[in-house]
């Protein structure tokens, strides 16, 4: 097996970047060596998982970023003033955390498969916090039933965690989901080890605490990545194309075929089959209801455009 050439100063090499801060952040160098770096330019705007041109520098100090390399995917959420940005780039598989406790958002959970989906990756619902609750809430084993990939496990007290790590080690995975659910006391449950803070709940509102300012990438014992990325209340990917609704919502295709207009949107259309399997209980109502919640969105941003 070769060994990795090393990086020379001034001599553009590739690498990953593992950790984003604005302009600043680190990269993983092909010989394994993590390295604090600096992009060159105020356009760049790389995020964590992208593959970048650097170069060492005489001084000493940081790396400089000299280029992006093209993204395979990206992950984006909806920043300040309603702006979109990249948060996470090529990645494979897009793990959605939730649990019972704080009470699970199942639009983001929907919203999420939605943009795996959309970016061609895997989505993989990771349902955290089986001690606090025995069996499946009704709406996971709805997700079950289209077809979504389910892992049960608690990060807290280690159960099914090799599992888990089993179904990630082929992935360069994201882990997002809504704040409290877990996710940074899950990746230190998958290192094996403290490196994602970890935040409780407040007692006051049951909801979570931010823990996690910047994605971070992590490598996993046994193989694979994971990136860790901040909760909720600023990660909510924009849907932009109608196909990524629809392959959020797979159970809906076959009956879809049957609507009396091709571009039926299923929401109060005459002749419409998905309507009709819902009001029979062959469909779920909740489903339909998260897929209207999503339409009336996805048709405001079209037409504000």
């Amino acid at each position: 097996m070769p060994k990795p050439v090393p990086v020379h100063k001034n001599s553009p090499a590739i690498g990953l970047v593992t950790a984003c801060y604005g302009r600043r952040g680190h990269i993983e160098a092909a010989t394994g060596e993590e390295l604090p770096y600096l992009a060159a330019s105020r356009r760049h705007k790389p995020v964590c998982g992208d593959e970048v041109r650097f170069e060492l520098r005489a001084d000493d100090s940081p790396a400089l970023l000299r280029d992006i390399l093209p993204r395979r995917n990206e992950l984006s959420r909806t920043g300040a003033r309603e702006r979109t940005e990249v948060v996470a780039a090529n990645f494979s598989l897009l793990a959605i955390v939730a649990a019972p406790e704080p009470a699970p958002d199942y639009e983001l959970v929907d919203r999420l498969l939605c943009a795996a989906a959309g970016s061609g990756a895997e989505g993989l619902i990771v349902w955290n916090k089986i001690d606090l609750e025995r069996g499946k809430p009704v709406r996971l084993r709805e997700y079950e039933a289209a077809g979504f990939d389910i892992v049960t496990v608690s990060a807290l007290k280690g159960a099914r965690i090799r599992r888990l790590r089993r179904r990630l080690k082929a992935h360069t995975s994201v882990f997002a989901g809504q704040s409290g659910g877990g996710k940074s006391t899950l990746v230190n449950a998958l290192l094996g080890r403290e490196a994602a803070d970890a935040g409780e709940l407040s007692e006051k509102t049951r909801r979570g605490r931010h823990t996690t300012a910047s994605a971070m990438m992590y490598s996993l014992p046994g193989g694979g990545r994971a990136m860790d990325l901040p909760g909720v209340r600023s990660l909510m990917p924009v849907l932009t194309d109608y196909g990524e609704l629809q392959a959020g919502f797979p159970e809906f295709a076959a009956p879809a075929q049957e609507c009396r207009f091709a571009n039926c949107r299923h929401r109060n259309e005459p002749g419409c089959s998905v309507l009709e399997a819902v009001a029979a209980g062959r469909l779920p109502a909740g489903r339909h209801a998260g897929y209207l919640a999503l339409l009336r969105e996805f048709e405001e941003l079209a037409a504000s455009v």
